[in-house]
């Protein structure tokens, strides 16, 4: 299996060196975590924001979190890693791992 895709250019890979390619790809995996942190820290802070004025239930919220990753998270654990990723990881274990986070975390 090739890692870095051959687009025609004068090496055969696109014009770029494998350390072009890691460092695009590293590029990359930073970006897509400060996403998530982003989006991390925004859930947070609504839900801070809606437990102190007691706007929701938090065991509710929790059971609901928990009720929704096993119904979903597989699903969604595939989108977000994509076809080439997901022939590489073992994404039922994955499941398992992030179900029993929640359930050692009480769901949160």
């Amino acid at each position: 299996m090739d890692l870095f895709p051959s687009t025609g250019g004068p090496d055969g890979r696109g014009g770029h060196t494998p350390d072009e390619w890691a460092e695009t790809l590293a590029r990359t995996v930073a970006h897509l975590a400060a996403q998530l942190t982003l989006s991390q820290v925004r859930l947070r802070a609504l839900a801070t924001e809606l437990q102190e004025r007691d706007a929701v239930d938090q065991a509710t919220v929790a059971s609901r979190v928990r009720a929704i990753a096993a119904a979903e998270g597989g699903g969604y654990l595939r989108e977000n890693l994509g076809e080439a990723l997901v022939e590489l990881i073992d994404v039922e274990a994955l499941e398992r791992e992030l179900l029993a986070y929640l359930d050692e975390n009480g769901g949160v």
